[in-house]
């Protein structure tokens, strides 16, 4: 049976590896959304290797954006199509900036919710009326342990905008899962891969590098969206080996 996915910040890091895994799946239409389809890091989607009856959609989607959401999801039903997804995955987020609450500003928590908290918002809404047409719709947001707040006493890292921004999302998938009985939606956490934003955070704490590979992260991520049930896995926060987290 033919699927779809749709994939945000689909041009890099975790986003980049999860379109060419779903490329390498049969009768996959995989559709990767990017802030400039111009870019040279969009372009380069094209050299992946497409599996039999799959293609791949590129579209702009800027998470910041009011319109991007709903301009591409017209663009996907006018040019492409497409009636259905079967699975949103909302990967696109900001993650530069380790302060503490004494160094972070009010305004770079209002940028980071935007990006993080208010971008799978849109999205969400957007892709709705395609997500209500596929039998088995998933929406899944890739968070981040740090947004976990009862782990804070753990996790002592300066991430103060960052953590608050993927406390928010978490709190917004969570209501996706009860307001809507007909999808499967959570959060998760991807692990510590060697990302930009994973990498950084290693530096920081001068750990060379994060100690997973992308490719191996994203294997798991997709294990458990494949996985994923309504009963079992919707509603919660959960880590890349499929355990439950704490919020």
């Amino acid at each position: 049976m033919a699927t779809s996915v749709l994939i945000t910040g689909a041009n890099r890091g975790i986003g980049k590896i999860l379109v060419k895994v779903y490329l390498s799946r049969p009768n996959t239409t995989v559709i990767a959304s990017v802030r400039d389809v111009g870019h040279s890091s969009a372009t380069e989607l094209d050299d992946f290797r497409v599996e039999s009856g799959s293609r791949l959609i590129v579209v702009k989607i800027d998470s910041t954006s009011d319109t991007d959401p709903d301009a591409a999801v017209n663009e996907l039903k006018s040019k492409y199509n497409i009636i259905k997804l079967d699975t949103v995955i909302a990967n696109a987020a900001l993650g530069t900036d380790w302060d503490t609450i004494s160094e972070a500003t009010p305004s770079q928590a209002v940028q980071y919710f935007d990006a993080n908290a208010a971008g799978p918002m849109r999205l969400f809404y957007a892709t709705l009326p395609l997500l209500s047409a596929a039998s088995t719709p998933r929406f899944v947001v890739i968070s981040s342990i740090f947004g976990s707040i009862e782990m804070q006493t753990q996790l002592q890292v300066p991430n103060v905008v960052y953590g608050m921004s993927k406390a928010a999302v978490n709190f917004f998938a969570r209501k996706v899962h009860h307001e809507y009985p007909n999808l499967i939606a959570f959060p998760m956490h991807p692990g510590w891969l060697q990302t930009d934003l994973g990498n950084g955070t290693a530096a920081k704490f001068g750990a060379g590098k994060a100690p997973t590979t992308v490719e191996d992260g994203v294997t798991a991520i997709v294990k458990v969206i494949d996985n994923s049930t309504r009963d079992e896995t919707s509603g919660k926060f959960l880590n890349d080996d499929g355990n439950t987290l704490p919020w």
